[in-house]
Parts: structure tokens; C-alpha cells; sequence
């Protein structure tokens, strides 16, 4: 994990999902000590995550609440598993962050393309699927193509 943090991107994901800052937010308002009643105090997304921004890098009780948070509520608790059995398509590349900063699996740069399968599906081309004939009779098209039985 960076030592300043997360990079930008990573927390622009993290603050469009409402449930995962609402959620770390109430963890960390629920919890005991001066945390809670600065947390406790905001709600509003504007006063919330520049908190989590400001006190994640030096505070391990807010990096606790935000990593647990991502791992049980975006991740379903599946960070034991290859980002590839999550099932999840098109990650965005905040999210990919938040997942190697938590399992230590490289989904991104020089290690992951290391680690990235050299085996690439062959082609499907249409002439693999049926033989056509090059020279469909008129009468076909007109009497609307493929009615007739040969």
C-alpha cells in the first residue's frame, strides 16, 4: 500500500459508493475514543471522506475501519479467492487498487501482466460454422430465404 494512502483515483471509486463510506463512517462513529466523536458528528459525503482521506495514512484504526469495510462489503468477504472468482468483469481501476492493497494480488503494472495468461482463445471465423452456398437462387431471397426446403 502507498504510504501517503490510497492514490486519488482509488478513493474517487471508494466515495461513489455510498454504502462503503456510510459504513466505515458508522464503524468508526460507533467505536470508542476521540474518533468516534468526530466521525459521529458528520454524515454528509462532503464532510465524511475528506476525514477518512486526512486520518487513513496516519491512523490505524481508520485504515482498519475502511480496509474491513471494503473487504466484507464490496468484496463479500471473498478476499481469500483470486480477484478472477469474484466474477466481476469490468472492474474499475479504483477498485482493482483497493483489492491488491488488500490481498496483495497484482491486477495492475509490470507484475500483473507477468502473471497474465499467454494463452489467447482462438478465433471464431463464420466459415468454422456452416458451409455457405456462394450463390443463394433469387427465388430464395425473394420467397424469403431459407422457406424452402432443398
Amino acid at each position: 500500500m502507498a504510504e501517503r494512502g490510497p492514490p486519488a483515483y482509488a478513493w474517487d471509486w471508494f466515495s461513489r459508493q455510498k454504502l462503503l463510506w456510510r459504513e466505515a463512517r458508522s464503524r468508526l462513529a460507533g467505536g470508542g475514543g476521540p474518533l468516534a466523536g468526530r466521525y459521529a458528528a458528520v454524515e454528509d459525503r462532503r464532510d465524511v471522506l475528506p476525514l477518512l482521506r486526512a486520518d487513513y495514512p496516519h491512523d490505524p484504526d481508520v485504515r482498519r475501519a475502511v480496509d474491513e469495510t471494503i473487504a466484507e462489503v464490496a468484496f463479500l468477504g471473498r478476499v481469500d479467492v483470486s480477484f478472477a472468482e469474484l466474477g466481476v468483469r469490468t472492474a474499475p481501476r479504483g477498485m482493482r487498487w483497493w483489492w491488491t492493497a488488500l490481498t496483495g494480488e497484482p491486477l495492475d503494472g509490470p507484475q500483473a501482466a507477468r502473471q497474465a495468461p499467454t494463452e489467447v482463445p482462438e478465433q471464431l471465423v463464420l466459415g468454422d460454422l456452416a458451409v455457405l452456398d456462394p450463390e443463394p437462387a433469387l427465388d430464395d431471397v425473394a420467397g424469403g430465404y431459407g422457406d424452402r426446403r432443398h
